[in-house]
């Protein structure tokens, strides 16, 4: 899905754009950005060789999208579930007693321990294929879907 930015500044190979939130995304209120009506700003991969002040279409690659989907929500979630099943037949095993509480507190402390595991590795995995691309320059008058 390609989204409309004007770009606020120029790094090298990367632009700051400054998007207009979608209706969807001011309603999710998953994170801070949605809880305002401020505008997003963003970097992208600069392919269209755009300046300050040009208005530009900017995509997110599908591949790489999900890769972030995938590191951000199914490596907890695996993390979880290893520390749930783990903690509950863990505890059965030795006759610890009270399998629940304890299967419970180990899924959180290894979600935690993947979370920590993801931002320690992130300037790794922040080469640049994560980043949305601005593909083209758009005209001023241009509709935005």
């Amino acid at each position: 899905m390609a989204e409309f930015g004007k770009v606020t500044a120029c790094e090298g190979n990367l632009v700051t754009l400054t998007l207009k939130r979608r209706e969807a995304c001011g309603k999710c209120r998953a994170c801070s950005a949605g809880l305002t009506e401020k505008d997003m700003e963003m970097k992208a991969k600069n392919l269209c060789g755009a300046k300050v002040g040009d208005r530009v279409e900017v995509f997110i690659e599908q591949t790489n999208f999900m890769k972030a989907v995938l590191i951000m929500y199914g490596v907890p979630f695996v993390f979880f579930m290893i520390g749930i099943i783990g903690g509950y037949y863990g505890a059965l095993h030795f006759n610890i007693g009270n399998e629940v509480l304890i299967s419970a507190t180990l899924g959180v402390i290894l979600t935690a321990a993947a979370f920590i595991v993801i931002h320690m590795n992130e300037d790794k995995w922040s080469n640049g294929d994560f980043l949305p691309v601005a593909k083209r320059i758009a005209d001023e008058n241009e509709e935005e879907e």
